[in-house]
């Protein structure tokens, strides 16, 4: 499935799982990093290279464009029938697709894959026999392991070990460890989980947020994320370059180009709840009331306001 990325361009999500993603797929599948999203309306591409998202792929976020190679972990199918078309496209490489979840009915939403992008990819990587798991124990100045960063990713260590989804939780880490062919990171993280305490899990949390919301990296979120990576004059602020720096580090990863002028393209983001004509439309023909979808994900179950992300461009995807 990870072949399909080898030697490709891709855009990657701007923050801990994105960037970690793209780093190792940088590392093990000569990819490279030409742009970012952050999730919602905007991307910017390495000007020098790019001005068009037609050759680009996209990473930690899912672009309706059937053409487009996408790897993410996002609920993208309305049902059944929606998933069943969905799969038959091998441009999407999705857990939720490989072991089917929909949005519809919430009972297969509620057992949705609950981890990063980054885990999921480790796994397909080391079901290639690509070796991972050097990297985990490596340090950086903040006296953390790149193991802690790596399943602070979407929550991924809160998640297996103090909340109310962790028998789903454990569910995917045994898909995980099939899918990995019995990978010895994804074991790794497994042992690491079960030693880790719910207050230990907390903390982390806690200080890796910390971390990264302060100087010098002024992250937005405390999941690593950025909603404006670049100054006014299209170059990438000294921050965000300061924290891709430690997360290629802390991976020991070569970093990638941060000295181009990256040139933002904005779209519109916009959440609602579909009713039953628009999920027909969705499934046919990719948009909604006509318009069609550049990025969407189903982000709460259907019974909640505003379950549905949608993201529209007038920039050809």
């Amino acid at each position: 499935m990870l072949e399909k990325f080898r030697n490709k361009p891709i855009v990657i999500n701007s923050d801990l799982d994105g960037i970690t993603s793209g780093l190792l797929l940088k590392k093990h599948l000569n990819c490279s990093i030409v742009g970012f999203t952050n999730s919602a309306e905007n991307v910017w591409l390495n000007e020098r290279l790019y001005d068009d998202f037609s050759e680009l792929c996209f990473v930690d976020i899912f672009i309706a464009n059937p053409e487009t190679i996408t790897i993410d972990q996002h609920i993208i199918s309305v049902n059944e029938k929606h998933h069943d078309l969905l799969k038959q496209n091998s441009n999407k490489v999705n857990p939720n697709l490989l072991n089917p979840r929909f949005h519809l009915p919430n009972s297969s939403y509620k057992t949705k894959y609950p981890f990063g992008t980054v885990h999921f990819i480790i796994a397909l990587l080391e079901k290639m026999n690509v070796e991972i798991d050097p990297i985990l124990s490596e340090t950086n100045p903040h006296k953390l392991c790149c193991i802690d960063f790596i399943l602070r990713a979407d929550d991924t260590m809160k998640t297996t070990v103090n909340s109310k989804y962790q028998e789903n939780a454990a569910d995917w880490w045994n898909w995980l460890k099939e899918l990995s062919n019995d990978g010895q990171t994804i074991q790794k993280f497994r042992n690491y989980l079960e030693n880790t305490t719910p207050k230990k899990a907390s903390e982390l949390k806690n200080r890796i947020g910390n971390i990264v919301k302060k100087d010098p990296y002024h992250c937005d979120t405390s999941d690593g994320g950025i909603y404006e990576i670049t100054t006014d004059d299209d170059l990438l602020k000294t921050s965000a370059i300061a924290y891709f720096k430690i997360i290629a580090s802390l991976m020991n990863i070569e970093l990638f180009d941060v000295e181009s002028p990256f040139k933002k393209y904005a779209g519109v983001s916009e959440r609602s709840s579909l009713n039953q004509k628009q999920r027909e439309e969705l499934i046919a023909s990719n948009s909604i009331d006509g318009k069609k979808l550049f990025s969407y994900a189903f982000v709460r179950t259907s019974g909640r306001a505003e379950n549905f992300s949608a993201t529209y461009f007038q920039k050809n995807s």
